[in-house]
């Protein structure tokens, strides 16, 4: 009983424990490399695993919408991200019309779309109490009528700018650029919520919101600022989105909707708040990307892909009650 005692209180059962999630990340995605260099020839090569985890980096980053707003806890979440993005994408690409000196004013009406998206789903939300699924769920409909109407009966027509052709489709080297920002993206989010205020208070909210109040923090302001943080960064993936795809269509971000709350789900951050680690979430989004590689391969198309999405989170959450009621 006392060797049980030692090796709990032990440094390496101690780190384990702390970064068991990431471990666990980790092993599920080299499995799935490992059954598809099984089942699919050259799916396990490093051109394969660059290109999964470049596929990746658009998941990633809509992941991190939905971590701030979950571990900001209230039941968070954010189902308008991707229509925010969209939103940008199409409103933008007449301005920019290939051309990297109207990207300056491409960025401010993103920004100004992901603020006043944000602030809308954060107000109802946090101030007026009002559940954020059904809030985030009405303003992905208002946005996509809005795209609607805008795009009726005529083209979208314009293209990005060069710069952001570069950073969101092109490599250096071998390596695409993308995964550059995605590591300086990373590094900032994970020294922010890490090692200062703002991270302290986003989790102590999460975790105890009587806490965190009777200590002097704001938890309405908190949380406010978590959605209308998810606005900004959703609607400057949509400059990402038209870098990458070279042309704007409607539905354009919707598609990782539902890919972002199941990489935060893999990534182990906690639905009840008070937690998160964006490493976890991006190994996520290279687990959920070479899930859909894998069943793409064995000819399951997008209808597999789903199907696969639903599994996992189905799987995920069901594991997710089981630990909350052994507790």
């Amino acid at each position: 009983m006392n060797t049980g005692i030692g090796l709990r209180n032990s440094a390496i059962y101690k780190a384990y424990d702390r970064y068991k999630k990431l471990v666990i990340a980790v092993l599920l995605i080299i499995f799935l490399f490992v059954l598809g260099q099984i089942t699919v020839s050259n799916f396990f090569t490093f051109p394969q695993v660059l290109l999964t985890i470049k596929l990746a980096s658009l998941i990633a980053l809509f992941g991190l919408c939905q971590m701030v707003v979950i571990a900001a806890g209230g039941s968070g979440l954010d189902l308008s991200v991707g229509y925010a993005a969209t939103m940008t994408a199409v409103f933008t690409a007449k301005i920019m019309d290939g051309k990297n000196e109207n990207l300056w004013l491409a960025i401010v009406v993103a920004v100004a779309i992901g603020i006043g998206v944000g602030t809308l789903n954060g107000v109802l939300t946090s101030f007026f109490k009002l559940p954020p699924l059904v809030i985030t769920l009405a303003m992905a409909n208002i946005l996509q009528g809005v795209i609607n109407v805008y795009t009726a009966g005529k083209n979208i027509t314009g293209r990005p700018s060069p710069v952001l052709r570069v950073i969101a489709a092109q490599s250096t080297g071998i390596c695409p650029n993308i995964l550059f920002l995605l590591a300086i993206v990373g590094a900032i989010v994970m020294i922010v919520l890490s090692k200062t205020k703002l991270g302290l208070m986003l989790f102590g909210v999460g975790s105890n919101e009587t806490a965190a109040y009777l200590s002097g923090v704001n938890v309405k302001i908190v949380r406010f600022t978590a959605f209308v943080f998810s606005g900004v960064l959703a609607s400057l993936i949509g400059l990402l989105l038209i870098g990458n795809m070279g042309i704007a269509f409607k539905d354009m971000g919707s598609n990782y909707v539902m890919p972002s709350i199941a990489a935060v789900v893999v990534g182990g951050v906690s639905l009840n708040g008070g937690e998160g680690n964006y490493l976890g979430v991006i190994l996520g989004a290279i687990f959920l990307q070479t899930l859909t590689n894998l069943l793409v391969a064995l000819g399951w198309g997008d209808a597999g892909k789903w199907v696969g999405f639903g599994t996992v989170l189905f799987i995920l959450l069901i594991v997710y009650v089981s630990n909350r009621r052994g507790r």
